[in-house]
């Protein structure tokens, strides 16, 4: 009896010391990559959620042979296989190393080239399409002292595209569009470029003529109001994008103005260009100050673009003037219109403002 009260406290006693082990509870210490590189590598991420370490390579890297430069794990954890810093290691297919504190971690190592990144789209290329005869202003010639912008041997179509007041303000001393022979966007033999320079009679009468050439001709001379008529406009059926070309604006103080811009003395002149596209069913008839064309209403208008020049200086300049179209009719007429003072037309501007043109064209 005595022994078999001997054996059951025994037993009492073994299961007691069992029970206080399993009680024992350690704290856990997580095996991690702390820190993870190869030499010459693009990147490496370390994806502790998933226990994965990505590296990205140079384009043309030979992933079977990479040299370690970092390798930190959690302290204390120990790495199966082992790696340290200066190991080659092959990682062109992934490799699953063990981590191991109180329990095992698995990480995996993997590696990738770097791809290459799509660049920006470039630039597509100005498509050229029809063009207008002389829009270069490489061609002139002389009548009577004065310049005009077409040369000895073109045809009477030819001669038509360019229209000024030259005939008139030339033969009276001022012209107002001159060939350039010097001063160009573009040299080389035989070229030449536009100058429009505005000029003003302040003696018994005070009138302005700004230096200005468009496509159409010239009307017949109202001498009660000292101006004339000009027709806008010749024939061409294409649309083009953006009128590209080269410019040098040199303006003057504004000292001669008529309604509604006498405020306007004193202030620096400014030049422009613009063309028109419509379906007008012929040129139109402009009689400054009293019948101009109406811009943002006239229905017959298909496409306006218009650039203002209003910087003195000394050198050209590429501009680019987008065409802004109304519609998707075809056009009848174009007219390029440009001007030493963009007020011209209400007798507003300044004597000796200064226009350059070169190398005009039409991109489609």
């Amino acid at each position: 009896m005595r022994k078999l009260f001997v054996l059951a406290v025994a037993t009492l006693a073994l299961l007691s010391c069992s029970k206080q082990w399993d009680d024992l509870v350690h704290e856990e210490v997580v095996g991690e990559v702390i820190d993870f590189g190869v030499e010459n590598q693009v990147r490496c991420t370390i994806l502790k959620s998933q226990r994965k370490v990505a590296v990205v390579m140079p384009e043309g890297s030979d992933l079977a042979k990479l040299t370690i430069s970092a390798f930190k794990l959690t302290e204390g954890a120990e790495c199966k296989p082992s790696l340290k810093v200066g190991d080659v290691i092959n990682l062109s297919e992934p490799i699953v190393i063990t981590l191991t504190t109180y329990d095992p971690y698995v990480w995996t190592l993997s590696a990738e080239v770097e791809k290459p990144q799509p660049g920006p789209e470039p630039e597509p290329e100005p498509k050229t399409g029809p063009q207008l005869y002389n829009m270069s202003f490489d061609h002139w010639c002389q009548d009577g002292g004065v310049d005009f912008p077409y040369d000895e041997v073109a045809t009477e179509a030819e001669k038509a595209v360019w229209g000024s007041a030259n005939s008139t303000t030339g033969k009276m001393g001022m012209p107002t569009v001159m060939a350039e022979k010097e001063f160009l966007a573009v040299p080389g033999e035989g070229k030449a470029a536009l100058k429009l320079q505005t000029h003003g009679i302040d003696f018994l009468i005070k009138i302005l003529a700004a230096g200005s050439i468009f496509n159409g001709y010239p009307g017949e001379i109202n001498f009660s109001t000292f101006s004339a008529d000009i027709f806008w406009g010749i024939p061409f059926t294409d649309r083009p994008k953006t009128l590209e070309g080269y410019a040098c604006y040199q303006p003057k103080t504004i000292d001669f103005t008529r309604e509604p811009y006498t405020d306007l003395e004193g202030q620096t002149d400014k030049g422009h260009i613009f063309v028109l596209l419509t379906d007008w069913n012929e040129p139109f008839k402009v009689s400054p100050p009293s019948s101009l064309v109406d811009f943002d209403n006239d229905p017959a208008i298909i496409g306006y673009g218009k650039v203002e020049f209003t910087e003195n200086s000394t050198e050209y300049s590429h501009f680019s003037l987008t065409v802004n179209y109304r519609n998707e009719r075809t056009p009848k007429y174009v007219a390029i219109v440009a001007a030493s003072s963009a007020l011209g037309d209400y007798f507003t501007g300044a004597k000796g403002s200064v226009l350059y043109l070169d190398e005009l064209s039409f991109t489609y």
